[in-house]
């Protein structure tokens, strides 16, 4: 993923991409009907999400170009996957910088 600012730490950047990537409804829909199809999902199935096909061509782009999904195939049999290695680092990052606020929160009720 792109670099924001060099003036943070690489983790710094690489997170907030990924949340920016994610920050739309419609492509965490399009994540979330991946994940909920065995990470093996076909174009057509996209077509139960409430957007027209042209906004779900354009973020499924974006979202493959950010290497967020993976498309695998060939023309008329292409599937696309969610990218493990990369959710599951952005989601332990994610889980260290909130465990952070949990025990903060903690701390102020005591």
């Amino acid at each position: 993923m792109p670099f924001i600012d060099s003036k943070f730490s690489n983790t710094d950047n690489e997170l907030a991409n990924f949340a920016k990537a994610l920050a739309l409804p419609v492509r965490v829909a399009i994540i979330r009907l991946i994940i909920a199809n065995g990470n093996s999902i076909t174009k057509e199935n996209f077509h139960t999400i409430p957007f027209n096909h042209e906004t779900i061509n354009k973020h499924i782009a974006e979202l493959k170009n950010l290497g967020i999904i993976k498309a695998t195939g060939y023309k008329g049999n292409i599937k696309y996957g969610v990218d493990d290695c990369l959710f599951s680092q952005m989601a332990n990052r994610f889980a260290v910088l909130f465990s952070g606020t949990n025990n903060w929160a903690a701390n102020l009720e005591d």
